[in-house]
């Protein structure tokens, strides 16, 4: 009796184990038949969707008392369409890190995350998250969409929720090449949130990617408005290293301030982007999103400006609540120096006008 007595107990310990800490398989496939027309002929290619990317990882948390857990979240992009990582070729490109959840002090983690800045806009105050082809989701490129050897603190103060964030650079010799310090908060209300977000980074050099953003959504019933604002500030001569490369910035999908196609820049480029939005969910199974984005390009070339103008709408029709089909069309329109500029966020080969839509599947696991 006492031996089955001790096993029982040691069973009950392992089930107990067991269900203080959990490991999860996911992923999302988002695949698209996209026509685009553009400055080197038009195209009919598969692609991914113009919502997400392709993803699989794995997240997990442990119970270590008190109200604190260990946590972790390992995720890799990849193109369904021939097989190859996205991210740089990176394993887990989109992100890893592994961290510290407290119920009472709040959540640090470690490791290679989504910039302070752009989570803000994206995850927050972006109709559709951010999205994922360049007509979707060129304000990316202004910020930063994901920085390696991040240290990043989020907690919530009653209806504000702060981040914090220091990427370090890891560059032999300096604390500042290559970092990027970034903070947002974000306070929700009845129906609604406001926020704002910063950051500064350094190229190996020393020059300044400064960015400053606001945002607001609204949702009323089955409507939604979206709105944020982007100004970002580089000096000239502002360098991001190569992919994979090691360098300051690497891996960051920044655009640089270097060379144009007047030659050297010499003077300081500023964007100024607005991005607004809006949802109609008339029934459960059915959604639509129109949104618009215009960036004014301050000194795309030395003296030379430029804007650009992007307007797509989205038809999304749920077949179920992990599978959905989507149809996506855009118009973007370049002008001035944006028409040609080799630090472009989007840029079509010379033309000025491009269209492009897509028919995607979407199912997540």
């Amino acid at each position: 009796m006492r031996k089955l007595t001790i096993a029982a107990a040691m069973m009950a310990a392992a089930t107990a184990c067991h269900a203080q800490s959990s490991v999860t398989l996911y992923g999302l496939i988002d695949e698209a038949v996209r026509f685009q027309t553009g400055g080197n002929g038009n195209a009919l290619s598969m692609s991914e969707g113009a919502i997400n990317g392709n993803r699989w990882g794995l997240r997990g948390s442990e119970d270590l008392g008190g109200g604190l857990s260990a946590i972790f979240n390992l995720e890799s992009g990849y193109n369904i369409a021939t097989g190859k990582s996205d991210q740089q070729q990176q394993l887990f490109g989109r992100f890893a890190w592994v961290g510290l959840q407290s119920d009472r002090f709040g959540t640090l983690k470690l490791g290679r995350q989504y910039g302070a800045v752009y989570s803000f806009f994206a995850f927050t105050f972006d109709p559709i998250g951010g999205g994922n082809l360049p007509a979707t989701e060129w304000s990316l490129f202004f910020t930063g969409s994901r920085f390696d050897d991040t240290v990043e603190y989020d907690n919530q103060f009653g209806p504000v929720a702060l981040k914090l964030q220091r990427s370090l650079g890891g560059q032999p010799g300096s604390n500042s090449s290559g970092s990027t310090t970034a903070g947002s908060a974000i306070y929700a209300f009845n129906g609604g949130k406001v926020g704002v977000a910063g950051a500064e980074s350094k190229d190996a050099q020393g020059h300044k990617l400064v960015v400053g953003s606001v945002g607001t959504l609204y949702t009323y019933g089955p409507f939604g408005l979206y709105l944020y604002g982007l100004d970002a500030r580089r000096d000239a001569g502002f360098a991001v290293a190569a992919a994979n490369s090691g360098g300051a910035l690497a891996n960051t999908g920044i655009i640089n301030n270097l060379t144009t196609a007047a030659g050297p820049q010499t003077k300081a480029r500023n964007d100024l982007n607005v991005h607004v939005g809006a949802t109609w969910q008339p029934a459960a199974d059915l959604v639509f999103t129109l949104s618009y984005s215009y960036d004014y390009a301050h000194n795309v070339t030395p003296g030379g400006n430029g804007t650009i103008q992007t307007v797509y709408g989205v038809a999304d029709y749920l077949l179920s609540k992990r599978t959905d089909v989507y149809l996506e069309m855009d118009h973007t329109h370049l002008s001035g120096a944006s028409v040609n500029d080799l630090n472009a966020p989007i840029s079509f080969a010379g033309a000025r006008n491009n269209f492009g839509a897509g028919l995607s599947l979407r199912t997540r696991f």
